[in-house]
């Protein structure tokens, strides 16, 4: 009997620990399901009615529909009032040879000192070359002073020709790890001559850094001899900037309207409920809902093509 019993007690130990070994298994197996939990990544969008062209204000979390592939993503959150970062970048090519060139160049300088007081604003200004302000300065006095310093730098550069692409590579580094809300306001005639980037390279780092991009288009002046088809390049470059913008969530304007450094601080910072296994740029689906919940078909809506991973939160809203 004692045999036996040493027997089944050498078992029972025997059985414990390939029990316990299977447990611990099981526990590190559900330790990532356990660990990755969804999170909250934020993005700029901006509707407007698409009969009247007004935005729509006062609009609740409730009222937005997010969804990725079969999946619903909850939204959050919905600000209106919020105070991003902004990167105002401008084209000075040609300006040495046209006070026309010269005169906007000074104006959208003009419209970037005097933004309101605890507006964050960089500057830059690119020809061949770009020359971008390292700091975000929401006190007008030093972002004065600062985009002085620019302009006194882009003064001396080539200035013929223009790097477009290059110059948005170098401005989206300028803003370092992505805080909810940056945006490039970019001023340009729409020209890239001398840039080994493409459209393609930028809609993917666009699309990565979660970065917003709003273009105006300044008004474009005869070229010497540049193109052989002048009408059918600049068709083609116009598209190429529409088609970064909307992917970005951002629009494509002409130089209308003066106010065009407001639109940076337009629309709507909103708080997205993302999958944990969101890793990298995916496309997603974002709608609005009428006051009865259904689907408002009147909306036209400015919001990117991708939704980027949850990173570091630094809250944007005012």
């Amino acid at each position: 009997m004692k045999r036996i019993f040493v027997f089944y007690h050498y078992v029972a130990r025997g059985y414990g620990h390939m029990i316990r070994s299977v447990f611990l298994f099981l526990i590190a197996l559900a330790a990532p399901a356990v660990l990755a939990q969804n999170c909250t990544t934020y993005v700029l969008v901006d509707p407007f009615n698409g009969k009247t062209g007004r935005g729509l204000d006062d609009l609740t979390a409730e009222r937005f529909q997010a969804s990725m592939g079969n999946a619903s993503l909850p939204v959050v959150s919905a600000t209106q009032n919020f105070n991003n970062r902004v990167l105002v970048l401008t084209e000075t090519s040609g300006s040495a040879d046209s006070k026309e060139i010269d005169a906007l160049v000074r104006g959208i300088a003009a419209k970037a000192r005097t933004a309101p007081d605890g507006r964050p604003i960089a500057f830059g200004a690119f020809a061949e070359e770009a020359i971008i302000g390292k700091e975000f300065l929401d006190d007008p006095r030093k972002r004065s002073s600062a985009i002085d310093e620019v302009l006194a730098q882009a003064a001396r550069l080539p200035g013929k020709y223009a790097s477009l692409f290059d110059s948005l590579h170098q401005a989206i580094a300028v803003f370092g790890p992505h805080q909810p809300g940056d945006t490039i306001l970019l001023l340009t005639d729409g020209h890239d001559n001398k840039s080994k980037r493409n459209l393609n390279d930028m809609e993917k780092e666009f699309a990565a850094s979660g970065t917003r991009l709003l273009v105006v288009i300044r008004p474009k002046f005869t070229p010497t001899g540049v193109f052989r088809d002048f009408r059918q390049h600049t068709r083609e470059e116009d598209l190429s900037l529409k088609i970064l913008s909307s992917s970005t969530g951002g629009a494509y304007t002409g130089f209308r309207n003066d106010r065009f450094l407001e639109f940076a601080w337009v629309g709507y910072l909103l708080g997205i409920q993302a999958p944990a296994t969101l890793d990298k740029p995916k496309e997603w689906k974002l709608q609005i809902k009428d006051p009865n919940g259904k689907i408002d078909k009147n909306v036209f809506l400015y919001s990117p093509w991708h939704l980027t991973p949850c990173g570091p939160v630094t809250a944007a809203a005012r």
